[in-house]
């Protein structure tokens, strides 16, 4: 045990969210509301804890989220929990940042748990076809 998930569940508390268990084995912590973290109408990992500081009713127009964030929950287990996950994912963060004015779009980590499904990048019109950029289709290379 790397110590991540009661990590994300002290934040959770400390943010006065209503926690929930939810698929994939995580833990939903709705209405978060510290301003220790970003979360502001975006959802966040630690551990197997997602923040979510977007409405319930969200999840309705973004129903691969969970999916994508389950995926960041096994990064924290793989890359030996917020000692070894945070500072990595911080690094990639910045790169994809300096490449791409995006902390997103190059960022190993997000790209893993996939663009699309994190609502990072948007599934082009058939008349935009070409306006996606080569291989950002948001797919897992899990």
């Amino acid at each position: 045990m790397n110590l991540s998930t009661p990590v994300g569940l002290a934040l959770a508390r400390a943010g006065r969210a209503r926690i929930e268990h939810g698929p994939y084995g995580l833990l939903l912590a709705w209405d978060y509301r510290s301003g220790l973290l970003p979360v502001r109408g975006r959802a966040m990992t630690i551990g197997d804890v997602v923040l979510l500081g977007i409405p319930e009713s969200a999840l309705v127009r973004r129903p691969n989220l969970l999916r994508h964030e389950a995926r960041h929950a096994g990064q924290y287990a793989r890359w030996l929990g917020p000692l070894g996950f945070l500072p990595a994912y911080g690094l990639a963060s910045l790169y994809s940042w300096a490449r791409t004015g995006d902390p997103a779009l190059r960022n190993h980590f997000e790209s893993r748990a996939g663009l699309l499904d994190g609502g990072y990048i948007h599934r082009a019109h058939p008349t935009e076809a070409g306006s996606a950029e080569p291989g950002r289709d948001g797919s897992s290379h899990d």
